[in-house]
Order: structure tokens, then sequence, then C-alpha cells
């Protein structure tokens, strides 16, 4: 697969669920690029070079859709799961230094 190729078909995929107005998934992404399913796309994207960084940007697009859906949905409680549970985010400041992080949640 050639990083074109990625970058087309999950272009394809976000297109298809914006017009399909349903949120794209690690599986479906997976799916739409012809892989077996999340775990697959989840190595690929670890590796080095274009079509890994397309796969992580993919993958970040997901992240980044589902996010702001369940804050719309819900001010704190299934964004809270889906970040802990599907993208492996913690309560914990693992790794962090001293610092204040400001989030702003903003209705469309």
């Amino acid at each position: 697969m050639k990083a074109a190729e990625v970058e087309e078909k999950c272009a394809q995929y976000f297109a298809a669920c914006k017009e399909e107005k349903r949120l794209p998934t690690v599986p479906g992404l997976a799916l739409a690029l012809g892989l077996e399913g999340r775990r697959q796309l989840e190595e690929l994207a670890q590796k080095e070079g274009r079509v890994a960084r397309e796969l992580r940007r993919g993958l970040s697009q997901v992240e980044e859709a589902n996010i702001q859906a369940a804050y719309k949905r819900d001010s704190g409680t299934s964004a809270r799961f889906i970040l802990q549970n599907g993208f492996g985010y913690s309560e914990k400041a693992e790794g962090l230094g001293a610092g204040t992080i400001h989030v702003r949640v903003t209705e469309e």
C-alpha cells in the first residue's frame, strides 16, 4: 500500500461517514483500507515512513471525531469512557511535567 492510496482511502472513508451521518471508527477505517481489523491498522501505524504517518493521521481523525461527538452528547461521562477505553487516555498524570492544560468545550 502506498501513502497516496492510504490518504485517498482514508478521505473516502471519512467522506462516507459524513454523508451517512455516522461516526468513524478504528475498525471501520481498517476495513476501508482493506486490512483485517484494528490490530493490524495499529501495528502498521507504529512503523516508520509515509504510509505509517498517513495511518496515524487517519487514527487521529477517528479519535478527534469521537471525542467531539462525546462532548456534544454528554459533557463528561461518555467522553471520559471513550478517551480512556478507546484511545488509552488516563486520569493519572503519567510522564507529564508540571503545568496546566486548559480545555474549552464549546457548542456549535
